[in-house]
């Protein structure tokens, strides 16, 4: 929301018919207190939610350094307790692997 020199104008004119001359200094000073506690809180909300949605890089939490990779086995190809290729949703279906006859 952008105001211009004249917006201002007339909102302080609208204020000053309003509140008059005494009230106004008070009605300022409200509403400039309000702003900057509706600041504080805009302020917390956006730190709450930064700090909810920063995704790790593990999402199992950090790695433990007793833990170690999985090692090759005589009798397979792969690792083992490796875990099977982490597919995509834009991965390419090759359909189903036997034949449904």
């Amino acid at each position: 929301m952008n105001l211009g020199p004249a917006e201002i104008l007339v909102i302080l004119v609208v204020a000053l018919v309003v509140f008059g001359p005494k009230r106004l200094p008070d009605v300022g000073r409200q509403v400039g207190g309000a702003l900057r506690e509706l600041r504080k809180v805009q302020d917390s909300v956006r730190t709450e939610i930064n700090s909810a949605m920063q995704v790790d890089d593990d999402p199992f939490g950090p790695t433990d350094p007793t833990i170690h990779a999985p090692e090759p086995d005589a009798d397979h190809d792969g690792a083992v307790g490796a875990l099977p290729p982490i597919r995509h949703l834009d991965d390419p279906d090759d359909g189903p692997s036997g034949s449904f006859s």
